[in-house]
């Protein structure tokens, strides 16, 4: 193993591909080295992204997966383009080529998520209600952006690795404005809201709500810092826009967002007094809606 290699994003992408490839081959990694003349445990760190990862070891897995031309090509170059992904861009001018990721897939492989969402919720705690009322509004070249589709497979799998602990933790930083906007009307905020305090109850989860004027500090922005137990790992920020999901990697781009982060948890009230806020809110909710039938 290279000495100080940090995997960024790419190089990570290319090694879900090349997992997901051996998966469909139903072949072990002993047959793998076999086939390809290197050690198991090369195919390995390959997969989970802890080596640099060069297209023509792509092609001979590839190869000995069977795998399409036009399946392997994307991989082939997102592997060049993690050696360099600046210089790629700029040659190139089109990164969409290479394979890519997802929120969730980057997120399966986290030990440590700290969220903040200001204005909504984020998709981890999401209700079906939730969810449809905030997909209803939005404009169809919005709603095509596969990054918005976080998936019932993917929260499924958060909600028991944080219900165990310790493989996952996450902070959540609520803004008070989520409580008085009703996505969906008031008995779908009242059901998500206490979706909400029912998860802040999860052993590996800690949420807190901020008040108004913070979220005028952190410049009303909505962002997921996520940490990642391997050393080859970085940390890595994600934003939500609606052009599509854009990640930082670099620690100078990295830092306002960890720094904000703590500055609204120290601000922020009280983690125990969070959830009886959260209650009291859904059951203002109900009681508006019974006001109104």
């Amino acid at each position: 193993m290279p000495k100080n290699f940090k995997s960024n994003l790419q190089n990570r992408a290319v090694g879900r591909a090349l997992a997901l490839w051996r998966k469909e081959s139903d072949l072990s990694l002993a047959e793998v080295g076999e086939r390809v003349g290197w050690s198991s445990a090369k195919t390995s760190m390959m997969q989970n992204a802890l080596v640099p990862i060069v297209d023509v070891d792509v092609v001979a897995l590839a190869l000995v997966y069977k795998v399409s031309d036009e399946r392997r090509k994307p991989v082939v170059l997102g592997a060049q383009r993690a050696r360099d992904p600046l210089r790629f861009d700029l040659l190139s001018g089109d990164a969409s080529s290479c394979v890519g990721w997802t929120h969730a897939e980057v997120e399966a492989e986290a030990s440590y998520v700290q969220v903040v969402g200001l204005d909504v919720l984020p998709p981890v705690v999401w209700t079906s209600e939730y969810e449809a009322a905030l997909r209803g509004v939005q404009v169809d070249a919005v709603s095509e952006q596969g990054h918005r589709h976080y998936g019932d497979a993917y929260r499924k799998r958060a909600a028991l690795h944080l219900s165990k602990g310790p493989s996952l933790r996450l902070d959540l930083v609520v803004g008070e404005a989520v409580l008085r906007r009703p996505v969906g009307g008031a008995l779908v905020m009242a059901d998500q809201l206490l979706r909400l305090a029912a998860f802040a109850e999860l052993p590996g989860v800690r949420v807190w709500l901020v008040p108004d004027e913070l979220g005028a500090f952190a410049g009303m922005t909505s962002f997921t810092l996520l940490s990642f137990r391997e050393d080859e790992f970085e940390d890595v920020v994600y934003l939500d826009s609606l052009h599509g999901g854009t990640w930082l990697e670099a620690e100078r781009e990295r830092r306002p967002y960890a720094e904000t982060f703590e500055r609204l948890v120290t601000e922020a009230f009280p983690a125990d007094d969070t959830i009886g806020r959260l209650i009291e809110a859904a059951q203002s909710l109900k009681d508006t809606a019974d006001q109104l039938s």
